[in-house]
């Protein structure tokens, strides 16, 4: 992550404000009841990798809560992309983006 933060960084001096910034986020995180959670009605996709720091049980977790695992084909999805970590999921772009396409359904 440093590596590119540097490269792209308007501010490359900037890198340890961040990394403390990241940190106090992380650790303010909220922990969300299971009642709010279950409530959520929006169409949701929650996508997570193999190797992320959200565990893939945590991510079924959720996905249940949200309705989904129940042998219907509810307005939740879980997608667990193979070989990928919280960082590099978005090195996947070109897997799940058909994959959003198709969740949300054709455009008007």
């Amino acid at each position: 992550m440093a590596k590119e933060y540097l490269r792209i960084a308007p501010d490359p001096e900037d890198w340890s404000a961040l990394v403390y910034k990241v940190k106090e986020m992380n650790l303010s995180i909220p922990d969300w009841p299971v009642e709010k959670i279950h409530s959520i009605r929006a169409q949701s996709m929650i996508i997570i990798g193999d190797s992320d720091i959200v565990l893939p049980e945590h991510a079924v977790e959720m996905f249940k809560l949200m309705g989904g695992g129940n042998g219907d084909l509810s307005s939740s999805q879980l997608l667990i992309l193979p070989g990928t970590t919280h960082i590099t999921v978005l090195d996947r772009a070109n897997w799940f983006i058909p994959m959003i396409g198709e969740f949300l359904g054709p455009t008007k």
